[in-house]
C-alpha cells in the first residue's frame, strides 16, 4: 500500500484519532460477529481456527475508551505500524 492510499484513508478516519490500542489475538465484538477488517487496510481478521486465506488472527483493538467499547475497531500491526505517529495512536499493550 502506497503512502499517499494510506494517507487518504486516514482522513476518512477522524474517530480514531488519538485512540489507544492493545495487540492482542482476535476475538470477535460478540457473538454473532465472525470477523472484522482492519480499520486502514481491510484485511479481514478471525478468531484462531478459522481456516480462511489471507485472514489475521492477530492485531491492535481498541481499548475501552472508545464510544462503541473495546474490541469494536482493528487495526492489523503493519498499519498500525505505518500509522500510529499520524493518527496518535497509543499502544497501550501490557509488557
Amino acid at each position: 500500500m502506497s503512502d499517499q492510499w494510506r494517507a487518504d484513508v486516514l482522513d476518512m478516519l477522524p474517530y480514531l484519532r488519538g485512540q489507544s490500542f492493545v495487540r492482542k489475538p482476535y476475538k470477535a465484538f460478540r457473538p454473532d460477529w465472525e470477523h472484522d477488517h482492519c480499520a486502514v487496510c481491510g484485511l479481514k481478521l478471525m478468531e484462531a481456527g478459522a481456516e480462511v486465506k489471507n485472514t489475521l488472527h492477530e492485531g491492535y483493538a481498541i481499548t475501552s475508551d472508545y464510544q462503541h467499547g473495546e474490541d469494536y475497531e482493528w487495526v492489523c500491526a503493519e498499519c498500525f505500524d505505518a500509522s500510529k505517529d499520524v493518527m496518535g495512536w497509543k499502544d497501550a499493550t501490557a509488557t
